[in-house]
């Protein structure tokens, strides 16, 4: 008796109507300023609370669009059939999604990409593998400048030392016309931890916390210590640079005797 009233009951009840509508959408991928053509035919039905509000087929388009954005923005548009299988999986587990009173409950999504958009994929990864190998030779470079400032060239003996080896190439050296103590004094001098690297890291730093009315001041000191203890050249570059007057030329001429005498 159960069994036949659960029938009576179901045949009561009034079918529940399911719509279909087919949209297309531009969905960006993950290649920057590229973007899927998507074809999606979705099924559909008004949502429960569907009665207090209007329901619309383009509900639909927003029901999707995050699921269909969240997968196609990982996915390159140079492997479009990936990104329609990752699409069909993520609708298997996520679907049915309500929003704005209807219900998705199926969906069938097609992606495609024209010919312009897979050229100019294919420049932006060869771009981007480009600027990989750059990155890769600049750190190989530095790797070996390392090597040879702080190895190699630490001191002359080290410097000697090294000199009687037949270095590998990958690892590189001074040619054998070099100048070995000149270059290791050159290395030192302008080595990070050189005293005058750190004197010029403190002016600098001293430099940037100063008024332009201090820094005006400071090169006025500047001139007229060069001019007590530098050459004329060097007084003159600094006016140059300065763009401030030259205190030697406004100085009085030793050689020029004075009114007074």
């Amino acid at each position: 008796m159960a069994h036949s009233f659960f029938r009576r009951s179901v045949s009561r009840m009034p079918a529940e109507s399911t719509f279909q509508y087919a949209y297309s959408d531009r969905i960006p991928s993950r290649n920057k300023g590229l973007a899927f053509t998507a074809v999606i035919r979705a099924d559909w039905r008004r949502s429960i609370d569907s009665q207090s509000k209007p329901s619309s087929p383009r509900a639909v388009a927003r029901a999707l669009r995050a699921l269909m954005e969240d997968i196609c923005g990982q996915a390159s548009v140079l492997r479009v059939h990936a990104a329609e299988e990752d699409i069909e999986a993520a609708l298997r587990i996520k679907l049915p999604v309500a929003a704005d009173g209807v219900e998705v409950f199926g969906a069938r999504v097609s992606l495609s990409v024209d010919q312009d958009t897979i050229d100019a994929a294919m420049q932006l990864e060869r771009l981007l593998r480009e600027h990989e190998l750059d990155e890769l030779a600049r750190c190989q470079a530095k790797g070996r400048a390392d090597f040879l400032r702080e190895e190699i060239l630490k001191d002359p003996a080290s410097a000697q030392i090294y000199a009687m080896f037949e270095l590998s190439p990958r690892i590189g050296g001074p040619s054998a016309n070099v100048n070995l103590d000149r270059l290791v004094q050159q290395v030192n001098e302008w080595h990070p931890e050189s005293r005058w690297i750190g004197v010029a890291q403190i002016l600098h730093d001293f430099l940037s916390n100063l008024s332009e009315g201090g820094r005006k001041d400071l090169l006025n000191i500047l001139q007229h210590a060069l001019s007590l203890l530098g050459t004329p050249d060097q007084v003159a570059r600094l006016s140059n640079v300065s763009g401030m007057p030259d205190i030697a030329a406004l100085l009085p001429d030793a050689s020029t005797p004075s009114q007074g005498e």
